[in-house]
């Protein structure tokens, strides 16, 4: 278990460091295993290179401006570097922790400034269809807990027609508002896979889960195969 991947944007000062795994969940099209690599990368051509410790990490980086680091990849919170290396980012370089997570496992607030957690569904058939797994009640539990700790919390979900649609975008957008309306929503379009049973949503049908989602949620957003990255990012490893 270690890290794969790292880039670096410049101009918002931050990293982004990808975990190789494992994961609890086994989802149906996942990014990771099919776009490895940081899809805001202009040249993806290197190819993903063997995974690295806490310790290289910490070296590849200490030469550079920093002040936000982005924990994502397969799933960071059951890899052992993980919780190595967010301690050691904010003792070295007083860096604001953001996890990315699907929220199975929960993490105490020393290691993470900012936890972003991708909500798969509520419904319980349609998590374990997505997941490969049952639990849904557990990341909704846990949603609610790093809400009582006071970090900074966002939610994410993916639209996937004829799996996870509007219906169920509606339902995660409810539950979210039960804890806090303010919470930011991002809506993100399914990417599908070669020869996948499941395909990319249309524009008009992510615009239409934002407005069932804007009926609970005052900061909703949606992200999709269109849309160009905000700032120029470069690989480190």
């Amino acid at each position: 278990m270690g890290i794969y991947h790292i880039t670096y944007a410049p101009e918002p000062r931050e990293l982004c460091i990808y975990f190789d795994g494992p994961c609890n969940f086994s989802c149906h099209g996942c990014i990771c295993k099919n776009r490895p690599l940081d899809i805001h990368l202009a040249e993806r051509s290197e190819g993903v290179r063997p995974s690295i410790s806490a310790e290289k990490v910490l070296r590849l980086v200490e030469e550079l401006d920093f002040k936000r680091v982005i924990f994502m990849g397969f799933e960071p919170t059951v890899n052992r570097e993980f919780y190595k290396l967010a301690r050691a980012m904010k003792f070295r370089f007083n860096s604001y922790n953001v996890l990315l997570t699907n929220g199975y496992k929960f993490v105490e607030a020393d290691v993470v400034d900012s936890v972003c957690v991708s909500i798969k569904a509520v419904t319980e058939e349609i998590f374990r269809r997505f997941t490969g797994r049952r639990g849904s009640k557990r990341v909704l539990q846990n949603f609610r807990r790093y809400r009582d700790l006071r970090l900074e919390l966002r939610a994410e979900s993916i639209l996937v027609p004829g799996l996870i649609d509007a219906e169920e975008i509606e339902r995660i957008a409810e539950f979210i508002a039960e804890v806090d309306p303010r919470i930011p929503y991002r809506i993100d379009g399914y990417i599908p896979m070669e020869n996948d049973v499941y395909r990319r949503p249309t524009i008009a049908e992510l615009e239409e889960a934002r407005r069932r989602a804007e009926k609970y949620l005052r900061n909703v957003s949606i992200l999709h195969h269109g849309m160009k990255p905000k700032y120029a990012v470069r690989r480190i490893y």
